[in-house]
C-alpha cells in the first residue's frame, strides 16, 4: 500500500503544458485586445497640444458633406472648433499636416489653435471631396 503525500500533486505533463500553452494564448490576446483600445482611444498629439485655449473662438459645421463655412479668416491664437452635425462621420485634416482629428461621430468635435499666420487647407479624409480653408492673418 502507498500513502501519497496530499500537498504534493503532480499532474499530467502533456495535459499541464497544453494548458499551460493555452493560458499563455489567452493573456497574449488580452494584453494585445488592451493595448489596441488604449491606442484607439488615445488622441492624436497635435490634437493634445493644441486643444482650445482661453482666446479668440471660431466654430466650422460639417452638414451635408460640407464644411460650413466653407472659409473663415482668423487672428493668430483663435481656436478653431469643428462640429459634425450629420449621422456620417467626417475627419478634418490639414494637407500640410499640421493639425488632424481623429473620426468624428455624429454631435462630436475638434478643436485646434491656430498660432501662425498663414493659409490652411484641409478636407475630410474620408470625403475628399470635402474641403475648406483656415487663414490666419495678424489683426490690424
Amino acid at each position: 500500500m502507498k500513502i501519497r503525500d496530499p500537498m504534493r500533486f503532480v499532474a499530467n505533463p502533456e495535459i499541464s503544458s497544453s494548458i499551460g500553452c493555452k493560458s499563455q494564448s489567452v493573456l497574449r490576446v488580452l494584453r494585445l485586445t488592451a493595448l489596441f483600445a488604449a491606442l484607439a482611444f488615445t488622441p492624436c498629439l497635435a490634437e493634445e497640444a493644441n486643444n482650445a485655449g482661453a482666446g479668440p473662438a471660431a466654430t466650422v459645421s460639417m452638414e451635408h458633406n460640407t464644411f460650413i463655412p466653407g472659409e473663415i479668416t482668423v487672428v493668430p491664437g483663435t481656436t478653431v472648433t469643428w462640429v459634425n452635425k450629420e449621422a456620417m462621420p467626417h475627419t478634418v485634416v490639414d494637407i500640410n499636416k499640421g493639425f488632424r482629428s481623429k473620426t468624428l461621430a455624429k454631435d462630436t468635435s475638434f478643436s485646434f489653435t491656430f498660432a501662425t499666420a498663414g493659409d490652411y487647407d484641409y478636407l475630410c479624409s474620408i470625403h475628399p471631396n470635402m474641403k475648406g480653408k483656415v487663414i490666419v492673418k495678424p489683426a490690424g
